[in-house]
């Protein structure tokens, strides 16, 4: 990724955290306001401002580094016009036909001034449209894809997160072929570091809610990109990824349609027949509803990537298959739920060992005991394992030493930020070192691939069992997902680093853990973390 694009992610990110707190403050005077009602999962008032946010944060980074010529100007245009048909809805709950009026609008300009257009179309003779079909045929797309996202805004972090799922296809997709052009890289980059630093604060319990400025925002948007991406003559990308890409939103909104239209009702009507109410009512809590929705559109943005040069029709018949199987695990889920509630819930077998286990305390104690000694001491083999440390590192791990043996006679707060600024860095350079290691890697890596994997699994039973503060929130969800994407990348030279960034993440959220539930003043991670750099520091003397 060329630095523009690092320059417009650290920006977006920056901007939309930064703006975040003095939206919220404004929301109530400007009447930016999500009240509650039977339809909607949250309580009481909630400030309905973000996609202000990621608005200017994805927009600003955009024109102050790509191009604005062609296409990309009549995209701004458009999406300034969306910008303010959708805070006139946030504030004023437009009809819906005004609303459609201005996705018409948007889409129309970015259609007419800037030829973005859905030229190629799968399953028809010769496959390319005549122009006035494809003008109207590419509007209907995009204002379809818009309210396909817009419709999933229903729980904390949803729409957030599925598309910035659907940004990191398109970006691996352009990518993986070659197609690195500047500003396509620079918008992409740009969307997902305005949605990362909105996540931050919508995630369960979300502090402010997107509104339509943000849905129907990030809809098009990913519309737009999905369209220029595949439909790019000079990338040989199936042109019926967009279905896999943005799987989710389009299946969402299908079934809601077309069960509104069953009883009775108007299509556009509001309701609770979308799939992630769906899963709210048989019994999920928000956040473990929002897992289940990242996890199926991870695993449709992984199989866009794996068949990206497909036929249409696998890519048709894939996506048809996977609709089918979550389709039928959500009636499953509904089902079991429906009897669950027709008899004693410690009947279960999952409920019945969460109660035995939460009433013996070595069960829930075992996790977070083996933890404090395994990262302890990988921290510490790790360094004696490995054969040379350059110079550089050496001087870090000196610094951070430095700062270990200080904070292990202060006990102020950022004493304790240090101490997580030590470990943490402690435990990156100790996976990069091994990592580079060929002599420990053919010989151990299955063994390293256990290791992780139980670190992880340990992690998981402790969050899940014990009485604990500590939640992974549905942002760490995809955080974990998008290190798990990388090791499957080594077409793009990402796998061994894809490899160490989920290893890391693996050791930071263990090593957070074992600060947060530390019941006295010494443990082994406190010894072990001045130990590792001491060792690093040797060791690059000798080198």
């Amino acid at each position: 990724m060329e630095l523009r694009a690092a320059y417009a992610f650290v920006l977006a990110l920056f901007l939309a955290m930064a703006l975040i707190p003095f939206l919220v403050r404004v929301a109530g005077p400007l009447g930016l306001m999500d009240a509650p009602d039977p339809r909607k999962v949250h309580k009481g008032q909630i400030p309905r401002i973000g996609g202000v946010a990621i608005v200017i944060g994805c927009l600003v980074p955009v024109a102050i580094w790509a191009p604005i010529e062609g296409p990309f100007a009549a995209f701004l245009g458009a999406a300034a016009l969306l910008f303010l048909f959708g805070l006139l809805d946030d504030r004023f709950n437009l009809d819906y036909r005004l609303k459609l009026l201005g996705q018409l609008l948007a889409a129309s300009v970015v259609v007419l001034a800037g030829g973005v257009l859905v030229k190629e179309v799968p399953f028809i003779p010769g496959g390319l449209l005549p122009m006035p079909l494809a003008i109207p045929f590419t509007v209907l797309v995009l204002v379809g894809i818009t309210n396909a996202v817009n419709l999933s805004d229903g729980l904390d972090g949803l729409a957030g997160g599925i598309s910035l799922l659907a940004g990191s296809a398109l970006l691996l997709l352009l990518v993986a072929d070659g197609g690195a052009e500047g500003s396509l890289l620079i918008l992409l980059a740009a969307l997902g570091g305005s949605l990362l630093g909105f996540l931050r604060f919508n995630t369960f319990p979300a502090r402010l809610f997107m509104g339509d400025t943000g849905s129907q925002f990030l809809g098009f948007t990913t519309g737009v990109l999905a369209i220029m991406v595949t439909q790019r003559e000079d990338l040989a990308l199936s042109r019926a990824l967009p279905l896999l890409v943005l799987g989710l939103p389009i299946l969402d909104m299908l079934t809601v349609m077309v069960r509104r239209i069953a009883s009775g009702h108007s299509p556009f009507k509001a309701d609770r027949t979308h799939l992630h109410h769906r899963l709210i009512d048989s019994g999920l809590t928000q956040a473990e509803a929002v897992t289940l929705v990242y996890t199926a559109q991870f695993m449709m943005v992984v199989l866009a990537y794996l068949m990206r040069h497909s036929a249409d029709s696998a890519i048709l018949l894939a996506y048809a298959m996977s609709c089918g199987l979550i389709l039928a695990a959500i009636r499953t889920l509904e089902n079991y739920h429906e009897r669950l509630k027709r008899r004693d819930e410690h009947r279960t077998p999952f409920v019945r060992f969460s109660a035995w286990a939460r009433r013996r305390r070595f069960v829930t104690r075992s996790p977070i005991r083996i933890l404090s000694l395994t990262v302890p001491l990988c921290l510490v083999i790790g360094a004696l394992s490995v054969q040379s440390v350059e110079p550089d590192i050496g001087v870090l791990a000196g610094a951070l030493f430095v700062v270990s043996l200080a904070v292990l006679a202060i006990r102020t707060k950022s004493a304790f930020f240090l101490e997580r600024i030590s470990a943490f860095t402690a435990a990156v350079i100790v996976v990069y070192l091994v990592a580079h290691s060929p002599h420990l890697i053919d010989i151990c890596e299955p063994c390293l691939l256990v290791f992780f994997g139980g670190v992880a699994l340990l992690g998981g039973l402790w969050t899940r069992l014990s009485s604990s503060g500590f939640r992974v929130s549905t942002l760490d969800v995809l955080i974990l997902l998008a290190a798990l994407t990388a090791p499957m990348l080594r077409g793009l030279g990402l796998g061994e680093i894809g490899l160490q960034v989920l290893a890391a993440i693996v050791l930071f959220y263990a090593i957070e853990i074992l600060i947060q539930e530390r019941e006295g003043p010494w443990d082994p991670l406190r010894f072990a973390v001045p130990a590792t750099l001491a060792i690093l520091v040797v060791k690059s003397l000798v080198a």
